[in-house]
């Protein structure tokens, strides 16, 4: 039942006369208007928007889920048991639909087929008594055409024999007359009711193209509906994850102020080697290296438990951010950077991070 095409035509013929005024009324559609003509004026796009349909389920979905609060679980039984008339079973069972209890969304569609089955046998049951209509009265024309014949003959017959007065040859005539009068106005009855029954039968091929045109469109506004209320979830979604977000760079931001506020004032950096410090009581901490790579360092540093990092491959412009996360940093000289060079031991000097200089990466000067 997933593929069903509800018609809001369908739906709307089951409201109240004030339901539907108040939807007119919500839609800015007139509303001092015969039932039939409010459903028509509800229905139209309103100034030519086609989008104006998805306003139309909108409201009609807000109409229903309101009267749907008011149902109690009788109620529901009562609809179970087949106790709706026709009118109403297309707004019933769309209703329904719109339940959150899965088992009453599974009766609000076995009622929406239900009716859409009742319909259709409505339709085929049209023709088969017109058909009959149309036979009674071709039965009728023979008998009358069959009488015309036998008076005629009898006419003939007693003129013929010469039995037959002028009195009642004149009364036969006017039979005759009546006979054939009556004849013409049942030749045009049956072609009127042949134009009839020919008239419904175009009705009825053109109201069920129509719904089949409008289930389709139901469906496209339906999936529209759909689409749109997958995409508000996901955008809530988004701004919830943002939020989250938010509250933990303003925790992070305030957890940072505090520190640095708790830090001493930042000392003047001054020029260290890696033999000034025991390297071995950084083991399991992270170390930010400006030198060139060097496999043997990097081995000899992951001896000692040391994490190396090495900013130059990694954010060399950016040492700030970098620093935040190590607890030593260590540099080579180079005359190239030199400016570069006392930036960084200045920002390391700020955070209170050791920072020493690689005399010989090759390993001469460096102590573990």
């Amino acid at each position: 039942m997933d593929n069903i095409q509800y018609d809001p035509q369908q739906v709307l013929n089951g409201f109240t006369e004030d339901s539907l005024k108040e939807l007119a009324k919500r839609l800015k559609r007139k509303i001092n208007l015969p039932k039939n003509d409010i459903i028509e004026e509800i229905l139209s796009p309103h100034k030519g928007k086609a989008e104006d349909k998805v306003k139309i389920w909108q409201e009609i979905n807000r109409l229903l889920r309101k009267e749907l609060e008011t149902l109690t679980e009788e109620t529901y039984l009562k609809f179970s048991a087949g106790d709706v008339s026709s009118i109403e079973q297309y707004k019933i069972g769309y209703m329904f639909t719109l339940s959150t209890n899965p088992e009453i969304r599974t009766r609000g569609e076995e009622l929406y087929c239900q009716a859409e089955e009742n319909k259709e046998l409505e339709q085929e049951e049209i023709l088969p008594v017109m058909s009959g209509r149309v036979a009674v009265i071709v039965d009728e024309v023979d008998k009358d055409v069959a009488e015309v014949a036998l008076a005629e003959e009898r006419i003939e017959v007693q003129n013929e024999e010469e039995l037959l007065d002028v009195q009642e040859t004149e009364q036969l005539q006017k039979r005759v007359k009546t006979l054939e009068n009556k004849l013409r106005k049942a030749n045009l009855e049956t072609i009127r009711t042949k134009a009839q029954l020919e008239k419904v039968k175009n009705e009825l091929a053109a109201i069920k193209a129509r719904w089949v045109k409008e289930k389709e469109e139901a469906g496209k506004y339906r999936n529209i509906l759909r689409d749109l209320e997958e995409e508000r979830i996901e955008k809530e979604t988004e701004l919830e994850i943002l939020k989250q977000k938010l509250e933990q760079t303003k925790t992070i931001n305030q957890s940072k102020t505090k520190e640095q506020l708790q830090r001493k004032e930042p000392q003047k950096p001054k020029d260290t080697v890696c033999g000034d410090i025991d390297l071995a009581s950084f083991q399991g901490r992270k170390a930010l290296i400006f030198a060139e790579r060097d496999k043997e360092i990097e081995i000899r540093l992951s001896s000692l438990g040391i994490i190396s990092i090495w900013a130059m491959e990694i954010d060399w412009n950016r040492p700030r951010r970098r620093m935040s996360t190590c607890e030593i940093v260590l540099y080579k000289k180079n005359e190239k950077i030199t400016t570069k060079l006392n930036e960084i031991r200045e920002v390391a000097g700020y955070w209170n991070i050791p920072c020493c200089e690689l005399l010989d990466i090759s390993g001469g000067n460096f102590h573990d």
